[in-house]
């Protein structure tokens, strides 16, 4: 070892032979002088400094203007204060207590409230008994808050009202409403309306600056009044980002933009009393003013930092022409290509690197050929193993039990909802496999790796959206060169095939138990008939024959719907359109939209068959002039909602009440109220047949999304 030691260095020095004299800068004499330029960053650290205190600044002027918005917004509670102080002073007037309401009346004017503003005196029911914008005695309408009055009434606390349109003169009102209690009651309602000219003088009264721009919010967001073009912007809502912030905290400051489009930074604060907000913003080009001067040294540092760069960059020069002749080189050796004899560098380090460089080029270029050769033939055998895989949808994986190493194709993560780059461990793969599913997987694989057999399982995988899918693994053992057992195998997703499988179940299920629901409502059917036939009916096979049609026809209802039920509208036009005129004026429909579940259409489908036969036969629809209407609603029947079904009967023959209970009597009851535990009621009354149906809407409706929407609207 130590005789290699001086031919080592005696071919290292070798080369300098031939360099010329002047080649004796090393590369690390080079860089230091680089550290030495390059210590110039000393004076970041003073611009920081500069820059800290230019922070400060702006701190000492966020809390500055954060303290004055929330005076501001202490002096408005305290201005809304005045205001309903002075009405319930006002409500304990004798006069008011007496009745003399044109003497409080012209108390009441006199006051000398803020202006501009009048006050009214309110009954509780909303009746305006005076408002001092106008002469007393004059007739005025209702009051058009009768929510306000009465949550007045209630809580006997003054109320202060957000920005609105008053009724009476149509301009943007902010009222103050107070109760006047007499004998332990709200007697009256006192109110005090007042205009945004009030709120805009206490904005006037702080001399807010020219550029700057000051706005009172009532609890809703909405100007109230505003120190910039207030005849523009007041009554509309705030920007949605101080909305949003006003949401979020009692006061802050955020940076916004105003409403006519001015850069701010916003200060807020809302009244604790009242909840009004003051908000209060100044143009972001101000706030910069303060750092004018932090700004003008930052500029002096980024002058001499960048003079250091400039040195820097002179003095690279002396590597920068060496690192290009390496550059190239290094190039020339990753293509392939043959590096050229080196020529001086002018740097000694550089020139030893290079000549390394064409030594090792010789050797690269033979293995580069070797290697291309076993390239190859491996391109060629995985084309052919992942067209076999792709053509099947199979992704390919492989395990190695000792370490837990999993390695997985892009279809095989595909398989399992991951991206073609996403990791994917076995971990992963353990954790998307339902928790159901997990411990035959584990069982399956814990066999064939302890009988060195193949492994076939297949199970679910939620994916990450958390969808389920069926999943194939197959897999077999091998053992590598080095003794290290491993399993490898391909997945397929299978979902479609076992959906498949159970929709097929499924279907069968279904057809079972819809042919057997059938063939009992044609049993009972069939019995009734019977029945009637048997007390001299001569038209029973008949009457038997149309019921049957009747229920073809809603069964090809519901069909069209792939048995997924259908909207109560829908049944009474299949059994009524038959009848209707030209003009839709004989048969009326009027109802909300409710979607019935199977079993409700074949039984209300075959009630309205029968109240449609009899009214053709007997009723309002067997003369020309006749008309029916059906309405429905949903209501609230002992605490629960319910269907209520109303069939009425007009025009027809005077109608007398049946001596004996008629077929189409039991078939409704039978049919409706035993199925659908619904209550039946039938009115023969002399105008025409009345029927009121009412049943459990858990019976009846399939959608209870559309159950709820439409019980809002309609119940009573």
């Amino acid at each position: 070892m130590a005789d290699r030691e001086p031919e080592a260095a005696d071919r290292t020095r070798q080369p300098n032979r031939h360099l010329p004299e002047g080649a004796r800068t090393s590369l690390r004499q080079v860089l230091w002088g680089l550290v030495f330029v390059l210590a110039l960053p000393t004076i970041l650290v003073a611009a920081a400094g500069l820059y800290s205190s230019y922070r400060a600044e702006r701190q000492a002027t966020d809390l500055r203007m954060q303290e004055t918005a929330r005076a501001l917004s202490l002096s408005l509670d305290r201005e809304i204060e005045k205001s309903v102080v002075a009405l319930q002073v006002l409500a304990q007037s004798s006069s008011l207590a007496k009745g003399d309401f044109e003497e409080f009346y012209h108390r009441a004017k006199n006051t000398g409230l803020a202006e501009p503003s009048w006050i009214a005196l309110f009954e509780p029911g909303g009746r305006v008994l005076f408002n001092t914008l106008v002469p007393y005695g004059v007739i005025l309408p209702n009051s058009n808050r009768p929510d306000v009055l009465r949550r007045i009434q209630e809580t006997r606390k003054p109320h202060v009202s957000d920005l609105f349109a008053g009724s009476l003169t149509g301009q943007r009102l902010v009222t103050i409403d107070a109760p006047v209690i007499l004998n332990e009651k709200v007697a009256y309602i006192l109110s005090l309306a007042i205009t945004p000219d009030v709120f805009q003088e206490i904005i006037r009264d702080q001399r807010i600056a020219g550029d700057w721009n000051a706005a009172v919010l009532d609890r809703s967001r909405k100007i109230v009044a505003r120190s910039r073009s207030p005849e523009r912007y007041v009554g509309r809502p705030a920007s949605p980002n101080v909305q949003d912030a006003l949401a979020a905290a009692q006061e802050g400051h955020l940076q916004s933009v105003t409403l006519d489009g001015i850069p701010v930074r916003t200060y807020f604060s809302q009244s604790p009393a009242y909840g009004w907000s003051f908000v209060l913003s100044i143009p972001e080009t101000e706030l910069a003013k303060s750092a004018q001067r932090p700004l003008f040294w930052l500029t002096i540092l980024g002058a001499v930092i960048l003079g250091g760069i400039l040195l820097a960059v002179l003095l690279s020069r002396s590597i920068a022409k060496p690192v290009d002749q390496l550059v190239a080189a290094a190039r020339a050796l990753g293509r392939g290509d043959e590096v050229a004899d080196p020529a001086t560098t002018r740097v000694l380090e550089f020139d030893t690197i290079k000549k390394a460089l064409v030594e090792a080029a010789a050797g690269i270029r033979q293995h580069q050929r070797e290697r291309e050769v076993v390239l190859a033939h491996m391109a060629e055998s995985e084309a052919r193993l992942r067209l076999a895989l792709n053509a099947g949808h199979l992704g390919s994986w492989e395990f190695v039990p000792a370490t837990g190493a999993l390695t997985t194709s892009p279809l095989c993560r595909a398989n399992f909802g991951r991206g073609p780059d996403e990791p994917f461990s076995y971990a992963d793969l353990v954790g998307s496999i339902h928790p159901d599913d997990r411990s035959m997987q584990a069982e399956a694989v814990a066999h064939a790796l302890a009988t060195r057999s193949d492994l076939h399982v297949e199970h679910r995988a939620i994916w990450p959206d958390g969808s389920e899918r069926w999943i194939r693994m197959s897999g077999r053992m091998k053992s590598g060169p080095d003794g290290q057992v491993s399993m490898v195998g391909v997945s397929q997703d299978i979902t479609e095939r076992r959906l498949a499988e159970e929709r097929q179940a499924l279907l069968l299920h279904e057809l079972n138990h819809r042919v057997k629901n059938t063939l009992a409502t044609v049993q009972s059917i069939a019995s009734l008939t019977r029945r009637s036939a048997e007390s001299s009916d001569p038209a029973a096979w008949n009457a038997f024959m149309d019921r049957l049609h009747g229920m073809a026809k809603t069964h090809d209802l519901l069909t069209a719907t792939q048995w997924q039920g259908a909207l109560l509208e829908d049944v009474l036009k299949n059994e009524l359109e038959l009848y209707q005129d030209g003009m839709r004026q004989r048969i009326r429909l009027r109802g909300p939209r409710i979607n019935l579940h199977p079993g409700a259409v074949l039984a209300l489908g075959l009630a309205v068959h029968e109240l449609a036969t009899n009214a053709v036969k007997y009723g309002s629809l067997s003369v020309p002039d006749g008309k029916v209407h059906v309405m429905w609603a949903v209501t609230a029947a002992a605490g629960q909602p319910a269907l209520l079904v109303e069939w009425v009967e007009s025009g027809g023959p005077p109608v007398k009440k049946p001596e004996r209970q008629g077929f189409g009597t039991k078939l409704i009851q039978r049919g409706l109220a035993q199925q659908l535990g619904g209550e039946i009621k039938l009115d023969f009354a002399p105008t025409g047949i009345r029927c009121v149906i009412t049943f459990p809407i858990s019976t009846m409706a399939s959608d209870q999304n559309d159950v709820d929407e439409v019980r809002e609207r309609y119940a009573s």
